[in-house]
This record gives structure tokens, sequence and C-alpha cells, in this order.
């Protein structure tokens, strides 16, 4: 299965431990271009309106991929956005991890979170995790899902971005059954019991976060 890596620009203090070691082909998304450049790793694509660049450090990124694609400043997706569509263009079963997040605009970090609400990038949900030093986000459609334990993280939380009418957690520390939740909110600070959990929503969208302190 093929894995794609998008490296934002966040701020690189929250970037997770040997990132640079994740497996995947590598996408840079404005500024996040720049900083694997500088990290010597080799991306096949880099793609934004590289605002946040200077224009020799531009020139440093169209020699270090292998395409570059820059857009208008004035545009409706975010850097992001255009990212996730592109690689998912080249392959809809990919596997796509999403990078430097966190740690600046909190403007950012909430859209990079709420895109998967579009209609375009819904089907995908599932398929796009949001990594960060302390955090891993999941997004799960309907039906029931089985979450592995991320080692060294203690806390599991739910997020319903959506209405569901019933939300089962049977088997974490604290647990819910047909919970209906009316509007998006967040259930924070659970823990897994064993190596694994299990979320049940009937309809809905809900991220998952696993993190630690």
């Amino acid at each position: 299965m093929k894995i794609f890596n998008l490296l934002v620009g966040g701020d690189p203090a929250n970037l997770p431990e040997n990132w640079q070691e994740l497996d995947g082909e590598w996408v840079g998304v404005d500024r996040g271009a720049l900083r694997l450049v500088n990290e010597q790793l080799k991306g096949s694509l880099a793609i934004g309106d590289f605002d946040s660049v200077s224009e020799a450090e531009f020139a440093k990124v169209a020699a270090g991929f292998d395409r570059v694609v820059k857009l208008n400043p004035i545009k409706d997706d975010t850097d992001t956005e255009a990212a996730l569509a592109k690689v998912l263009n080249i392959d809809d079963h990919a596997q796509v991890r999403i990078l430097g997040v966190s740690g600046g605009r909190i403007d950012h970090l909430l859209a990079n979170v709420l895109m998967v609400l579009e209609a375009r990038f819904r089907r995908f949900a599932e398929q796009i995790t949001l990594i960060d030093r302390q955090n891993r986000i999941t997004f799960f459609n309907s039906g029931k899902h089985t979450i592995k334990k991320e080692a060294g993280f203690k806390y599991l939380s739910f997020i319903p971005l959506t209405p569901i009418d019933a939300l089962t957690l049977d088997d974490e520390k604290y647990q819910l059954h047909n919970h209906m939740v009316p509007n998006a909110r967040a259930y924070v600070s659970n823990e897994f019991i064993g190596s694994t959990a299990t979320v049940y929503l009937s309809n809905g969208l809900i991220a998952v976060i696993q993190s630690k302190d």
C-alpha cells in the first residue's frame, strides 16, 4: 500500500522524534518543502503558494524536488488541502500521514483537522492520519472500528465531528453504550485497557486522538 508523508510548515519542535525515518513518499507543503530539502530528504512533490519562503529559499526547493506546483496565493484551498487532493488523485487508496500541523496558528490546525468533513475528502477520512510529537489523530466513519495502541501514548480521546445517533465505547477505561451525540463535542482522557480499543458509531464521523504528556 502506498504511503504519502505530507510535511507542512508547522513548528519543527512539534514534529515526532525520528520523523525523517518514516517510510513512504515525501511531499513538501509550502515551507515544509524547504525543511525536507534542508534535511536532505528526497521528495517527489513540493506544493504550495510558497508565500512563507524567500526567492532564494524557493530556488532551493525547486532544485530539490522532482516536481514543484506553485499555487496562486489567492485561492479557496489551503496549501494542505491542495496537497491532500493532489496525492489522493495520484492514488486514492494511499495512506496519508500529515506532519507539521501543530505548534503555530490555531486556525491552521483546525483547518487541517476539519478538512476531512469536506465532501471530497470524507470518503478518504480513514486513510488520513495527523501526527505530531504528542498526538496521533485518526478518523472513522460509521461502523465498528478497532484502534491499536501506539507505544508510549497514554490517553485516548474521542471527538465526534458530527452528530452521532449511537456511540459505543465498550472496552475502554471509561465506557459509553449507544450514547446519542447531538453535536460536535470532545470526550477526552479515556485510556486503553489492553493493546486495542473498539469504537462503534451508527453514523457520522469521529476523530480519535492518542496522546501523551
